[in-house]
C-alpha cells in the first residue's frame, strides 16, 4: 500500500496515522488507514478523486475528526498536544483560504501575525512568486493561480513550522510557480521538517519519500 523512495531519517520527528476511520453518512470513506510521515521526506498521498485525500490531510492536521484511529506527532496523540502541534503546522488547504477583501500583502502580514512569520520578507517572496504587482490588489479580484501563489507564499514566510499539509499545492500553477515550491520543499525537507501532500503533478526527482495510495486500501477491502 506504500511505495518507498528512500531510506531518509533525517530526524526524530513525525507524523503518524493509526487505524483512521472515516464514515461519511452510511459510507466508509477512510478504513484503518496507517501510515507515517518523517522528518526529512516528502510523503505524498495518492488516490483517485473522492478517495478521501482531502479529509485524510484534514485529520492528520487536526481539522477534522475520524471516527476511529489516532493521529501522533512526535508518538504523543494531537489531542494531548493541541496547542504545541498548531505551532509547529502549516496547513494549506484545496482552496486558497485568502480573504477576498484583502490585498495578497495584507493576508500575508495577517497569516504572519497570527502564525510568527516573517512579515519583512513579504515583499521579497511575492516578487520571487512574481506578484509582487498586483500585491495591492484585493485576493477576491485575483486569478485562481495568483490567489494559489498567496497562499504558498507562507511557505517561505514560516520556516519555523515544523509539519507541512499541503492539499494539492500545485494546482493551477505554472512551470515557474511548481519550481518555486519544489525549492521551498526540498529546503523544508533539508531543515528536517516533515510534509504531507496530494498532488497530480509529479514532483520534482530531488524530493524523496514514500507514496501512500488510498486506492490500494478501496481494493483490499
Amino acid at each position: 500500500m506504500t511505495t518507498d523512495t528512500t531510506n531518509n531519517d533525517a530526524g526524530f520527528e513525525s507524523l503518524e496515522a493509526l487505524d483512521i476511520t472515516v464514515w461519511r453518512g452510511d459510507t466508509l470513506l477512510l478504513d484503518r488507514i496507517k501510515l507515517q510521515a518523517k522528518a526529512g521526506e516528502v510523503t505524498q498521498i495518492a488516490g483517485a478523486n473522492g478517495s478521501g485525500k482531502t479529509t485524510l490531510l484534514r485529520v492528520l492536521c487536526g481539522a477534522a475528526l475520524a471516527d476511529e484511529g489516532e493521529v501522533l506527532w512526535c508518538g504523543v496523540p494531537l489531542s494531548k498536544q493541541r496547542d504545541t502541534f498548531n505551532e509547529r503546522l502549516l496547513h494549506i488547504g484545496h482552496r486558497p483560504g485568502v480573504h477576498a477583501q484583502l490585498t495578497a500583502v495584507e493576508n500575508l502580514q495577517l497569516a504572519c501575525k497570527m502564525g510568527n512569520g516573517v512579515i519583512s520578507e513579504i515583499d521579497s517572496v511575492l516578487n520571487a512568486l512574481a506578484i509582487l504587482p498586483i500585491a495591492d490588489i484585493p485576493a477576491g479580484h485575483l486569478s485562481a493561480g495568483q490567489q494559489r501563489r498567496v497562499a504558498l507564499a507562507r511557505l517561505a514566510l514560516m520556516p519555523h513550522t515544523r509539519c507541512w499539509v499541503l492539499d494539492e499545492p500545485l494546482t493551477a500553477l505554472d512551470q515557474q510557480g511548481r519550481d518555486w515550491v519544489a525549492n521551498q520543499l526540498q529546503a523544508h525537507s533539508e531543515r528536517g521538517g516533515v510534509t504531507v501532500l496530494t498532488t497530480h503533478q509529479p514532483l520534482s526527482k530531488n524530493l524523496s519519500g514514500p507514496i501512500y495510495s488510498l486506492d490500494d486500501w478501496v481494493d483490499a477491502k
